[in-house]
C-alpha cells in the first residue's frame, strides 16, 4: 500500500498532514518508513515557505515508491508554489492516473488550475471531486465550484453550488459571504442579511466583508450593527477603497 497523504485543504488555505501506511506487499518496514520521513521533511519544508527544499526528499520518496499517487500529488503542490506551471500540472497528472479516486488531490489540482484562471478545467476536476460521498472536505469542493463559477460570471451556478456547501457544512464563511454579495446585488436584502450573519459569526472581517455589511445591516434596520462595522472598518482598514467608498456614500446621504 502507498503512503497516504491526508487532503490539503483548499481554496485558499493550505495545512498537510501525513498518514502511517503498513506494509502488505512484503516490502520491508523501514523501507516505507523511510517514504514516511521523507514525505514528513518534505511536508516541513512546504509549510515553512521552502518549497524549493521540498523537491529533492520528495524525489527521494519517489526512489521508493514510484507509484504512490501522493507523493507526486505533494511534488505538484511543491512546484506550483515555486511557479513551475509545466512541472505541477505534469506531476498533478501522474498522480490522478495512479490513483483517480484521489478526490483531496483532484481538488488541489483544480485550486492550481483556478489559480493559472483555466476556469473550466478547474470546475472540471473540483465536479469530480464532489462525486466522492466519502470525500472528508466534499463541502470545501462545493465551495470551490462556487468561487470558479463566480470567476465564470454564472451567479446561478454559483448559488447552487454555495448552498450544496453549506448543506454539508454550515460554517463556510467563503460561500456565506459569497451568497450575502450575491443575494444583495439581486435584491434580496433579507436573505443575503441572513447569510452575512452567518459569515460574521464565523471569522474575521475583511474590508471587503465590513462594507457589505453596512449595506446590509442598514437596509435591514439593524443600525447597531451597522455602526459597529462602520467603526472596525475606519479602524482597520484606514487606507481603504472599501472605506473610500462608504464615506463617500455618507457625503451624499
Amino acid at each position: 500500500m502507498g503512503v497516504k497523504l491526508r487532503p490539503i485543504a483548499l481554496l485558499f488555505s493550505v495545512s498537510l498532514a501525513l498518514t502511517g501506511c503498513v506494509t502488505t506487499d512484503g516490502r520491508p518496514v523501514d523501507e516505507s518508513r523511510a517514504v514516511v520521513d521523507y514525505m514528513n521533511l518534505a511536508i516541513g519544508y512546504l509549510k515553512g515557505g521552502y518549497s524549493e527544499r521540498a523537491i529533492k526528499p520528495l524525489e527521494r520518496a519517489l526512489e521508493i515508491e514510484p507509484d504512490s499517487a501522493h507523493v507526486h500529488g505533494t511534488l505538484g503542490i511543491a512546484y506550483q508554489r515555486q511557479g513551475e506551471d509545466q512541472l505541477a500540472e505534469k506531476a498533478f497528472d501522474r498522480a490522478l492516473v495512479i490513483d483517480p479516486g484521489a478526490s483531496d488531490i483532484r481538488n488541489n489540482f483544480g485550486a492550481f488550475l483556478l489559480s493559472r484562471n483555466r476556469f473550466q478545467d478547474a470546475y472540471h476536476q473540483f465536479e469530480l471531486a464532489s462525486k466522492d460521498v466519502a470525500y472528508s472536505q466534499r463541502s470545501r469542493t462545493f465551495e470551490n465550484m462556487g468561487v470558479v463559477a463566480l470567476r465564470m460570471e454564472r451567479s446561478s451556478l454559483a448559488i447552487e453550488n454555495f448552498t450544496r456547501a453549506l448543506r454539508l457544512n454550515s460554517n463556510l464563511p467563503k460561500a456565506n459571504l459569497e451568497l450575502a454579495a450575491i443575494y444583495k446585488d439581486q435584491g434580496n436584502l433579507y436573505k443575503g442579511w441572513q447569510h452575512y450573519q452567518a459569515f460574521d459569526e464565523a471569522t474575521e472581517q475583511s474590508a471587503r466583508s465590513l462594507l457589505l455589511g453596512i449595506e446590509l445591516a442598514t437596509a435591514n434596520q439593524a443600525q447597531g450593527k451597522a455602526a459597529s462595522y462602520a467603526l472596525r472598518l475606519e479602524r482597520l482598514y484606514p487606507g481603504s477603497e472599501e472605506l473610500k467608498q462608504y464615506r463617500s456614500r455618507l457625503d451624499h446621504e
